[in-house]
């Protein structure tokens, strides 16, 4: 995907973020669809410590918009298909989760995001007032959790509009953008975001999230055609031995991404605790009894 610093893009991308509530949610899914098609209008939300995955699509005519964002697979997904007059359409996709990477002290992990666009769009050029703007990212950030990033507010302190202090351990992103010069559009790209960081101790806990995002506007007595497909897959690389858990129970247990995950002991129902005190004690009585005799 072409790197574009685009002010435009960024700033299309922060207007169809959701400003959730910035509570000490371990993870979340969320999505939207938005539009100026009044059977569509807006569409999506916000799971936070629930779901581990969520999905929104609608079909109406000549429009067809979906998202969804799965922690297992660690995957994200877009598409939209529209064929129609002032077309306005948004989509986007993002998840969040805290990763505790177990066993890896002196050793370092790869977060990566491996994205794929593939897009088609034409359009009515024979009519001199036509104007058309497709933009979109694919973006993901890693924090300390002392930094407390939540749903709400991790865009911003990854990738501030008008700049600040640098609040991540580290973030990457890719952008798109076409205008009407560039029509027709057949263009399939593909990358991999990536940064490296140690782990420093035998437990050590990182928070990672990640979006795609996509806008299309067309200008009034504009007919588009258009259909893209947009996929991110998120994935860690570890050292061998080293395993992770999640705050979801969830992230990358699926697909061909998926982590080694920590075994993690399963607590005893209170019942259960109760009955082996009494057979010990039982045990206990039984031997006190064979000394006396």
């Amino acid at each position: 995907m072409h790197k574009y610093h685009l002010p435009f893009a960024i700033a299309a991308a922060g207007m169809l973020a959701f400003a959730g509530p910035s509570g000490a949610a371990t993870y979340f899914v969320q999505d939207r669809i938005s539009s100026n098609n009044p059977l569509l209008t807006l569409r999506g939300g916000l799971e936070e410590d629930g779901q581990t995955s969520k999905s929104t699509s609608h079909v109406n005519g000549t429009t067809l918009i979906e998202t969804n964002a799965k922690l297992g697979e660690g995957a994200l997904h877009g598409q939209l298909q529209s064929n129609e007059i002032r077309a306005i359409h948004g989509m986007t996709a993002t998840f969040g989760d805290r990763v505790t990477i177990t066993g890896g002290a002196g050793t370092n992990v790869d977060f990566k995001l491996s994205y794929n666009l593939a897009v088609d769009a034409t359009m009515d050029l024979a009519n001199p007032a036509a104007s058309m703007l497709l933009t979109g990212s694919t973006r993901f950030a890693v924090f300390d959790p002392a930094i407390g990033a939540s749903a709400g507010n991790w865009k911003s302190l990854a990738f501030p509009i008008f700049g600040g202090p640098e609040r991540t351990l580290g973030k990457d992103l890719a952008s798109f953008g076409y205008g009407p010069g560039n029509l027709p559009i057949s263009d399939v790209l593909s990358g991999t975001l990536s940064f490296t960081l140690p782990v420093t101790s035998d437990t050590q806990s990182f928070d990672f999230f990640a979006d795609l995002t996509t806008t299309i506007i067309a200008g009034n007595n504009t007919m588009i055609d258009l259909d893209l497909e947009f996929d991110g897959f998120a994935s860690l690389g570890l050292a061998d031995g080293v395993t992770i858990t999640s705050g979801s129970g969830a992230f990358l247990t699926q697909g061909t991404n998926a982590a080694p995950q920590a075994i993690t002991p399963v607590p005893l129902p209170a019942s259960a605790t109760l009955l082996l005190g009494a057979l010990g004690l039982l045990g206990w009585g039984s031997r006190r009894r064979l000394r006396s005799l």
